[in-house]
């Protein structure tokens, strides 16, 4: 499985111009193959701040959705409302 986290800081005021954007997105990912879960969700410690969580079948169906045309709408809706955007890949913790 592939699994990242998104985090993004927004341009104060803006995350509700982002989040418009987000059910579109949302469902037609969901839609592909490969993915597993697709999720966004605000940051109760700070109003500008929105967390995308996305699990993937393999980097493959991951790099299948970034080409795809509603991908590339959301990031390009997205990203000039950015401060800072981190990306992290993440793995189960194993005990």
């Amino acid at each position: 499985m592939y699994k990242f986290i998104i985090t993004i800081d927004c341009q104060p005021g803006t995350r509700d111009r982002i989040l418009a954007q987000a059910p579109e997105a949302q469902a037609a990912t969901r839609a592909e193959p490969g993915c597993i879960a697709y999720d966004f969700y605000t940051c109760t410690d700070n109003p500008d701040r929105l967390v995308f969580v996305e699990s993937w079948k393999d980097e493959a169906a991951h790099a299948f959705h970034m080409r795809q045309a509603h991908t590339q709408r959301f990031i390009a809706h997205h990203e000039q409302f950015h401060d800072r955007l981190t990306f992290e890949t993440i793995n189960v913790a194993s005990t």
